[in-house]
């Protein structure tokens, strides 16, 4: 199994995502290492009460030593035998704090058998240690944990998402940089899972109607015509999509004009969640051929769609295909949106009658490489929620 450690810097940006107020926390890592997300929590939580587990009895001795307050357990996570046989089954929804950077190696494809509530499903390693940590929590427990981005949008792992979000809200806060584990290129990302009677969903939070209108850029990057700011707007291409934030391009070119509030995010390419970004509503922006945009009726609206998507991130990111670099159409991005949206909604939510999305697309064609001029504007009204 391969050992990739957390930074100290990692870690205190993963602790630092945490919202309980609970004074006498339990913390407890999984998959320990060399400890270096309860060191974190430790700094910031100098009398809570570390758990660290690890596969390695080597690492657990060191711990030991140098922790020697820390209650530590060697068992193999992945076996509730030896889990059960170890120190571990002590703690049984006694966690307040789960911190995870779980192992994520699948050179060989192999999944664990898991259970999600009733339901019994296979999932990759990652995905594994996350619900197995769920025993362990208290009923107001989190989880914090390092996970990589394949393990948002696997299809293995898809229905045990579906089945932790009926639990949990599951909240993508940012991608990580590739540099971020020393010894590997990892494309990973930092994920919040609270409990959905611990705080109120972002569903709730918005209760007026939301009427998004989806235009797709029509700038062609290698024919841009570059021209001064008093002719044209600022060009927002997939590079400038960075982090959640739409990033200055410093080129302005003639084109169609996109207004904030709006949530943009790549028609084709490698999509991750840093790649969902808002526009302010001051902003005024041409959208390359890559870009796609949903104009919102406020930056709260966008921002709420932003977090809807986040959580439901491997729905999202399916939509995405192709046999060379993956892409969504306007189409399949309507059809993932108001599945997102109507699935997020609350039964205690104000739902509109229907949802209508605006394709505005003076050239749209199924094929993302073969544009077509003359086709109008449409109209798609998506079905109206099940209450």
């Amino acid at each position: 199994m391969d050992r990739f450690y957390t930074s100290p810097e990692l870690a205190d940006a993963l602790v630092g995502l945490t919202t309980t107020r609970r004074r006498a926390l339990s913390i407890a890592d999984f998959a320990c290492g060399e400890g270096s997300l309860l060191l974190a929590a430790e700094r910031r939580w100098p009398a809570a009460s570390m758990i660290a587990n690890d596969v390695s009895a080597a690492s657990i001795a060191s711990l030991r030593k140098s922790r020697p307050k820390w209650q530590a357990a060697c068992s193999d996570f992945l076996n509730p035998r030896s889990v059960r046989s170890s120190a571990l089954r002590n703690h049984l929804k006694g966690v307040d704090l789960v911190l995870l950077n779980p192992p994520f190696s699948r050179r060989n494809r192999q999944t664990f058998e898991v259970a999600v509530g009733d339901e019994v499903l296979h999932a990759s390693i990652a995905m594994a240690f996350v619900v197995n940590s769920i025993p362990f929590l208290r009923p107001d427990g989190a989880i914090l944990a390092v996970l990589p981005d394949g393990c948002l949008v696997s299809k293995h792992d898809e229905p045990v998402w579906r089945a932790l979000r009926k639990q949990f809200n599951v909240e993508v806060i940012r991608d990580n940089s590739r540099s971020a584990f020393q010894g590997v290129r990892a494309r990973t990302c930092l994920v919040r899972m609270t409990r959905l009677n611990a705080r109120v969903s972002v569903a709730e939070q918005v209760t007026a109607p939301f009427a998004p209108t989806i235009s797709r850029g029509r700038v062609q990057m290698h024919s841009r015509k570059v021209v001064s700011d008093k002719l044209g707007k600022p060009l927002v291409h997939t590079h400038h999509l960075r982090n959640g934030v739409v990033a200055s391009s410093g080129l302005h070119v003639e084109g169609a004009v996109v207004s904030g509030p709006a949530l943009l995010f790549p028609r084709v390419g490698l999509v991750t969640p840093g790649k969902l970004c808002v526009l302010r509503k001051s902003q005024r922006v041409t959208l390359s051929d890559c870009v796609l945009g949903v104009v919102c009726k406020s930056e709260t609206d966008a921002e709420t769609l932003r977090q809807m998507v986040l959580a439901s991130w491997p729905t999202f990111a399916s939509a995405y295909r192709g046999t060379g670099a993956p892409y969504i159409t306007v189409e399949r991005a309507s059809a993932v949106l108001a599945e997102i949206w109507l699935t997020a909604r609350s039964p205690s939510a104000v739902l509109p009658s229907d949802v209508l999305v605006q394709v505005q697309l003076a050239d749209w064609n199924e094929d993302p490489r073969r544009p077509r001029k003359g086709c109008h504007p449409r109209a798609l009204t998506l079905p109206t929620a099940v209450r």
